[in-house]
């Protein structure tokens, strides 16, 4: 599917919502909450939200607190409008020299501009830049979803998230996170990294139903072994190299 998103964003999963539904289709009709501890763009909630609308309540966290507060802001009327006057003031003249020092600023305005206004890479200025007047985002497509379905945010370590919600058989958590490959000690406040988390909990005993999207690697084929559904092909654009993700759950241990 086209981007649902305001922004482009790393891990962003719309082009595999249709994959991953697969596994989830027949086995979430007992199911009332949809927990994300790392929710990134929710592309999968969304994509749930089109087919069963007003089904489920959405628990969407983050540890990024400006994603959090664009979902809030994007979530209200008159808080987008006026954001967008902001970020229109500011885009206007913009050039490098005051691209650099804005996206310096701890707020949302100079995080949005960051992540919406590169060239390669978020941070990296676009020197083809012309401003266009912001006005386009009360279009996004997820704006319906923020306002019409029943969604609680949070900001806070995805690990306090699935502890609240792991014991809980009418929950499903879907988890992304951050690839164990890469740095991802920023994603919790915790000393404890995720997937230690879940070696030392494993998700065959957890209640809820789980679903996890992750890459293909050897060592997360050992720490899931058991678990391991399906493996599908995704193409990294711009640069088309290709990955094979791991779908992960404990769906017919628990059933």
């Amino acid at each position: 599917m086209k981007n649902h998103f305001f922004i482009a964003y790393a891990g962003n999963k719309r082009n595999e919502c249709e994959e991953i539904y697969k596994e989830l289709h027949d086995k979430i009709d007992d199911i009332k909450t949809i927990v994300e501890p790392f929710c990134g763009t929710s592309a999968v909630s969304f994509y749930i939200s089109k087919l069963h609308p007003l089904k489920y309540k959405y628990i969407l966290n983050d540890n990024d607190k400006f994603l959090i507060e664009s979902y809030e802001t994007f979530r209200d009327d008159d808080k987008l409008k006026k954001f967008i006057e902001k970020l229109n003031i500011k885009c206007k003249e913009l050039t490098k020299e005051t691209y650099n020092t804005i996206i310096k600023e701890d707020t949302l305005e100079a995080w949005f501009i960051k992540h919406k206004i590169y060239s390669i890479r978020p941070g990296l200025f676009k020197l083809d830049y012309k401003h266009k007047d912001l006005k386009f985002l009360l279009d996004t497509p997820i704006i319906n979803f923020l306002r019409t379905e029943n969604i609680e945010f949070s900001n806070i370590d995805g690990i306090e998230l699935i502890k609240k919600y792991k014991d809980d058989n009418e929950a499903l958590i879907i988890l992304d996170p951050p690839y164990l490959e890469l740095c991802n000690d920023f994603y919790n406040s915790s000393d404890t990294n995720v997937y230690e988390y879940l070696y030392y909990n494993k998700i065959v005993e957890m209640n809820c139903k789980i679903i996890l999207i992750l890459n293909d690697s050897w060592i997360i084929k050992l720490l899931f072994i058991e678990s391991i559904k399906k493996t599908y092909c995704k193409l990294y654009q711009p640069n088309k190299r290709r990955v094979n993700h791991l779908i992960i759950s404990n769906f017919n241990i628990i059933e």
